[in-house]
């Protein structure tokens, strides 16, 4: 059985995370290490879709509707975005 791709892997919100939204901006608690992430605007649009779960594409849709930017350089930077948000542990992948 071959493992599904990247575009198809699903992300949600670490369950042991606490975040809030000021100005446009993410700040996220990761329990495990007690650390602050702030996240830019983009990331912070990625973890409020990831509340429902999202993959890459999911997240590449939604920057092409809110920024000027082509589908396959919004979901490159989607994947980017989703690999470092759950190295990081905000997201986990389903």
């Amino acid at each position: 059985m071959s493992e599904p791709s990247e575009h198809a892997t699903r992300y949600r919100r670490h369950p042991q995370t606490a975040g809030r939204i000021i100005d446009g901006q993410a700040f996220v608690v990761t329990a495990d290490d007690n650390r602050l992430h702030t996240l830019n605007r983009s990331a912070t649009r990625i973890w409020e879709l990831a509340s429902a779960g999202c993959t890459a594409d999911d997240a590449a849709q939604m920057l092409t509707e809110h920024y000027a930017v082509e589908f396959e350089i919004a979901r490159s930077d989607a994947e980017q975005c989703l690999a470092d948000l759950a190295t990081r542990r905000i997201l986990v992948r389903d």
